[in-house]
């Protein structure tokens, strides 16, 4: 990846983090993002990291469609209702006033939406794989790239809903 991509992917991860537009929450844009974008580059890479470092061969497609699919029902379904649970009500910030979002629902409707994903994802690696593994060296891999990937998302979500956040 050039410099130039490199670049715009830092802009565009970081945009919602300044605009504080009447439009939508910042979590919310970027979450729209996260849907019609940034999944197809998770995917890409995951199958890339199973290719060269497991050297497990896959069909790509489907583990790009596994990032939709897990997204979708985890950050639009799981994280909200989890999250809601655990004392935030609005997780995607869209009627929550600057200061008042409540980090402890943010977390536990992402650690639940993490193991929602695993949930989801697993059996279209398993399809997707173009040999046959057992045991631990099935699920590695697959623990392996979900749990980079999903840091990684966490990381950005959390970088957007720190500023002015509080823990109760």
């Amino acid at each position: 990846m050039n410099q130039d991509k490199i670049i715009l992917l830092f802009i565009l991860i970081l945009t919602p983090i300044f605009i504080l537009a009447n439009a939508g929450s910042p979590m919310m844009w970027f979450g729209m993002l996260h849907l019609v974008w940034i999944n197809a580059i998770i995917g890409t890479y995951e199958n890339r990291i199973l290719n060269i470092k497991f050297g497990i061969a896959n069909r790509k497609w489907l583990i790009i469609l596994a990032n939709y699919v897990s997204m979708f029902i985890g950050l639009y379904f799981i994280a909200p209702h989890f999250s809601a649970i655990n004392g935030n009500v609005d997780f995607w910030g869209g009627n929550t006033r600057l200061g008042d979002y409540k980090l402890k629902g943010f977390l536990a409707g992402m650690f639940f939406s993490f193991i929602a994903t695993l949930i989801i994802e697993f059996p279209f690696y398993l399809i997707s794989l173009k040999i046959k593994l057992i045991g631990w060296n099935l699920f590695k891999p697959f623990l392996v790239i979900n749990s980079i990937s999903n840091l990684i998302m966490l990381m950005i979500y959390l970088a957007i809903v720190i500023y002015e956040s509080k823990w109760n």
